[in-house]
């Protein structure tokens, strides 16, 4: 069972997130750190608060009992109450030594905070508590604050934090991304020069303003490129030079060949003779595409000017069908006012054009036709009426060295010199099989790159 593919973020997403995320993370920590803070400085001073406010209420609640109860009998009288319209901050209870509640504020429960009196600061239930005692008087006074309130401030002074934090969230987002993207920006640079190096394109690549840690990747790649460029430059030039060395050898001794069959008298001999005859044909055929596939790796496809290349197809076509035995086997179709404008060189589409004319004549039907069309839109299409070629070989026939299944003696390049030519001037080569609107056949379909919006100069002429 075939794994489900993973998800691959991209560094620059990488990093911003792992930024965001740090950086809220620390922001939330320290809000955190703050709020703790916070409470135990508000606690302390909600604390001193409660004790003050218990020193200074005590005389005047002492002064208070004494007058409405007299001093003779303070604690027998009934307890005299405060009154007010609105709830306090604090509120408080005076007791006298017996527990009795001698005076209280008007929200204070009517029982007492705690039934032990206990000096000093303590918490029962939902109370924070300050209990102080005047040894002369015997009278206890215990001030009372609600842990809501101070939760409450607490939490104001947190939301108070955290909502701006929240608001620059997405301008944190914002901020990371535009400096990561920034940052990155040498790497896409990089990225972007090594993917555009190819067989056709080793220039060397422009490390001078590349950063201290991109460097060394920048200059090990710059350097692979160059011995890369220097090993496929001796290539081609060892393929052309062979090719070319060989090309007047291979025809002396063809020559030398035929001269001898002419001379040769016994069947058997001028069998032997003919087999080397096509041997000696064959070489020739394999030096002429060697030097076609020096000539394509050096990227001779692209032109700076667009020209009509109609002229060059009519050339090649009438060439092709001097070549033939039978001049009717190739049927040029050429609507008029057609024109194939394209900005490539004359020359490449000439060797492109001839490579799929001779595939169609050898790979077709014998004696079979060989259609070359041009249509409006810039394409030219070469139809035969061969055998069909599978699926799987037909995605390969454009490989070098790739051949289908034929009994036809050749060399597997035509195809590939084809494409890497098409490719280099932006258009593009496409084999079918069947061909199209057929049951059989084989199609190769050349398209110039933007063929119908291109005028050639004026003058243009091969």
């Amino acid at each position: 069972m075939a794994r489900p593919p993973r998800l691959i973020l991209s560094l620059t997403t990488r990093l911003t997130l792992s930024l965001v995320f740090g950086t809220t993370l620390l922001w939330i920590s320290a809000a955190s750190y703050a709020t703790y803070t916070s409470y135990h400085e508000l606690d302390e001073a909600f604390d001193g608060a409660l004790q003050e406010a218990a020193q200074r209420l005590l005389p005047l609640a002492e002064h208070e009992a004494n007058e409405a109860l007299g001093n003779e009998h303070a604690d027998s009288r009934p307890m005299r109450r405060f009154h007010g319209s609105r709830r306090e901050y604090l509120s408080f209870q005076v007791r006298n030594a017996a527990g009795d509640i001698l005076l209280r504020a008007h929200d204070a429960p009517s029982a007492p905070y705690d039934q032990v009196a206990t000096p000093g600061f303590s918490t029962v239930g939902n109370y924070r508590l300050f209990t102080d005692t005047d040894e002369t008087t015997g009278l206890t006074i215990t001030v009372a604050e609600t842990t809501k309130g101070r939760w409450e401030a607490v939490l104001g002074g947190a939301r108070g934090m955290l909502w701006p934090l929240l608001g620059l969230i997405p301008l944190n987002v914002l901020a990371i991304w535009l400096a990561v993207r920034g940052a990155m920006k040498p790497v896409k640079r990089l990225s972007g020069d090594i993917a555009s190096r190819g067989g056709h394109n080793l220039a060397p690549l422009d490390i001078s303003d590349q950063p201290g840690e991109l460097r060394p990747i920048a200059e090990a790649v710059a350097k692979l490129v160059e011995r890369l460029r220097a090993a496929l430059d001796a290539e081609r030039a060892f393929a052309a030079n062979s090719a070319h060395e060989l090309r007047t050898p291979i025809a002396g001794a063809l020559a030398q060949t035929q001269r001898l069959i002419a001379e040769l008298s016994e069947s058997k001999d001028r069998r032997r003779a003919r087999e080397v005859e096509t041997t000696l044909k064959r070489l020739s055929t394999l030096s002429e595409k060697l030097m076609q596939v020096s000539r394509a790796d050096a990227g001779i496809g692209f032109a700076d000017q667009p020209v009509d290349l109609t002229p060059v197809l009519d050339l090649v076509v009438s060439e092709c069908v001097k070549r033939l035995d039978d001049p009717g086997r190739i049927r040029y179709a050429k609507p008029d006012g057609v024109t194939l404008v394209a900005a490539m060189d004359m020359d490449a589409f000439a060797m492109a054009a001839r490579n799929v004319i001779d595939n169609a004549l050898a790979h077709g039907a014998a004696e079979g036709p060989v259609d070359v069309k041009i249509e409006a839109d810039g394409v030219v299409r070469v139809i035969n009426n061969g055998p069909l070629v599978a699926a799987e070989t037909l995605a390969k026939l454009k490989q070098r060295f790739a051949r289908g299944d034929t009994r036809h003696v050749g060399s597997g390049l035509g195809l590939a010199i084809v494409d890497t030519v098409m490719t280099q001037a932006g258009g593009k080569c496409e084999l079918f099989s069947p061909a199209p609107g057929r049951e059989d056949g084989f199609e190769a379909r050349l398209t110039m790159k933007g063929s119908a919006g291109l005028s050639a100069p004026t003058g243009a002429a091969i």
